[in-house]
C-alpha cells in the first residue's frame, strides 16, 4: 500500500541482514531528506512522509521501530492525532518527537503520548546535531537487527509454516457489494504473534520470494474453491511480483487447485506498474494464457506516473487501481479528483474497471461513485482481515439483503 509523497524503503541484499526500519515524518521535505541521509548512513532503513495521513495503514504494513515525528508548533493537535493512530494501530516501537518550538510545548505532547500508553523519546529541539541522531542510534540499538529477528525471516517462516494469508474486501461502489478480497502474507510466529510484512521480506533471495509467491497462488485458490462450494462468486487477488508470474507453473498449480465448478470468478493478480511498464512484452505474451486458466491481471499504483498507452494498449488489463496517495482526501482536493477521474476514465476506455486503493471516508466514496469508479478498497470497508472473519463477513452480508455492505464493512 502506497502513502503521500514516501520513499521506497531500501531493502538489504540477498544474503544479507535485515534492518531496522524508521519513519521521519516532516513536511518539510528538505529536513526529511537530511535526516533521513543521516540514518541511512548508519546502517537505518527509513521511509519519510510529509504528513502522518496514513499512518495506521503504513505501520500495518512496515511495523517501524521508531517514528520521527514533527510537531508544528501552530497545529499541535495534528500531533497529538498522530499519537493517538499510533496507539489504535497497536504500535510497539518508540516514538521522537522533534520540532522547532517552545521547549514546554514539546515536552507536554511527550507527556500526552505517555499518558496514551506510548514509549516517548527525549524530544529534540530542530536544527537536529549529527551527534543527536548516532545517540539516538546507539541508545535505542538500531542498525543492523538482533538474532531475535533472525526468526522473522522469509525462508525461516516458510520452512516452519508460519506464514498465513489476510484478506482486505473489494467493493462495488454502484451495487454496495463485497465481489471480492486481496490476499496480504502475514508471518503468524507462535510466540510474538502476526509479524507485518517489512519484518520478514526485508533481506529475502529469491528463491524465497518465488516460495512465497507460489504459496499465495495455492492458498487463493483455495478459498476461492471454498466461496464457489458456497455459491459464493468472489474473485481473489494478490500482489505477485513480475518475475515471479513469469517462473512459476501457473497453469499446472491452477489445473491442481481450481475449483471444478463452471461458475468459478476467477483470480486476479495485481502487478506494479513499474513492474509493468518494464516487461510489457512478456506480460503480453503472458496474459493470454492466464486468461485461460481465469486469471486477470490488475495495475497497481497507477498514478505514480509510469502509466503508458502503449502498455495499457499491448496488455489486457482487468482492473486499473488508482494509487492511495491519490485517492486520499480526493473528496476536497481538486487536483487529486482530477487525477482520479483521468485514471477512470483511462480504465473505461480501455474496457478495464477503475478500483480505488486505500479509500477511508463516505465523502472519498460519494466522490468516486459520482466520477464511475467501479471498486473500491480501504479501511472504511474493512482492514485485512483473516479468513474465519471474511467468511462472517460475506456470510453475514448474504443474509441481509436489505443492507449488504455498510454494517459488515465498518465493525470489522
Amino acid at each position: 500500500m502506497s502513502v503521500l509523497a514516501a520513499s521506497e524503503v531500501s531493502v538489504p541484499s540477498p544474503g544479507t541482514e535485515a534492518r531496522s526500519l524508521c519513519f521521519v515524518i516532516d513536511p518539510n521535505l528538505g529536513f526529511c531528506r537530511d535526516f533521513s541521509k543521516q540514518l541511512r548512513g548508519i546502517g537505518v532503513d527509513v521511509i519519510e512522509y510529509s504528513n502522518s495521513a496514513r499512518l495506521a495503514e503504513s505501520i500495518e504494513d512496515h511495523d517501524p521501530t521508531v517514528v520521527f515525528l514533527n510537531l508544528n508548533p501552530g497545529d499541535p493537535f495534528d500531533c497529538i492525532r498522530a499519537l493517538t493512530t499510533l496507539v489504535s494501530s497497536n504500535f510497539t516501537g518508540r516514538v521522537q518527537l522533534i520540532a522547532q518550538c517552545e521547549p514546554n510545548l514539546l515536552k507536554s505532547i511527550a507527556k500526552v503520548g505517555e499518558h496514551l500508553g506510548l514509549t516517548m523519546l527525549m524530544p529534540m529541539q530542530k536544527p537536529v546535531e549529527f551527534s543527536a541522531v548516532r545517540k539516538i542510534v546507539a541508545e535505542q540499538r538500531l542498525g543492523l537487527v538482533s538474532a531475535l529477528s533472525r526468526e522473522f525471516s522469509l525462508g525461516e517462516a516458510l520452512k516452519r509454516g508460519w506464514i498465513t494469508f489476510w484478506y482486505q474486501p473489494k467493493i462495488d461502489i454502484r451495487r454496495r457489494q463485497v465481489i471480492g478480497a486481496e490476499a496480504f502474507a502475514r508471518l503468524n510466529h507462535p510466540q510474538h504473534g502476526v509479524v507485518s510484512p517489512a519484518r520478514f521480506l526485508g533481506g529475502a533471495d529469491d528463491d524465497d520470494l518465488q516460495e512465497l509467491a507460489k504459496l499465495a497462488l495455492i492458498h487463493t485458490l483455495k478459498i476461492s474453491a471454498m466461496f464457489e462450494r458456497q455459491g459464493v462468486q468472489l474473485a481473489i487477488g494478490t500482489n505477485i511480483s513480475v518475475e515471479s508470474l513469469l517462473r512459476l507453473p501457473v497453469a499446472d498449480l491452477v489445473r491442481k487447485h481450481r475449483p471444478q465448478g463452471g461458475s468459478w470468478a476467477g483470480l486476479v493478480f495485481d502487478v506494479s506498474e513499474r513492474q509493468a511498464v518494464n516487461k510489457i512484452a512478456e506480460l503480453k505474451a503472458l496474459s493470454g494464457r492466464l486468461k485461460e486458466c481465469g486469471i486477470s491481471l490488475a495495475l497497481d499504483n497507477c498514478g505514480r506516473g509510469n502509466t503508458s498507452i502503449a502498455m495499457l494498449s499491448a496488455i489486457d488489463f482487468a482492473e486499473i487501481k488508482i494509487d492511495a496517495a491519490i485517492v486520499h482526501g480526493c473528496d476536497g482536493h481538486q487536483a487529486r479528483a482530477k487525477v482520479c477521474k483521468t485514471i477512470i476514465q483511462m480504465a473505461h476506455n480501455f474496457s478495464s474497471k477503475a478500483t480505488a486503493i486505500g479509500v477511508e471516508t463516505d465523502a472519498e466514496t460519494q466522490l468516486l461513485a459520482a466520477l464511475d469508479c467501479d471498486y473500491a478498497q480501504g479501511y472504511l470497508f474493512g482492514k485485512p482481515m483473516n479468513e474465519q472473519k471474511l467468511v462472517a463477513m460475506i456470510m453475514a452480508g448474504r443474509n441481509d439483503s436489505t443492507n449488504f455492505c455498510a454494517p459488515a464493512m465498518h465493525q470489522v
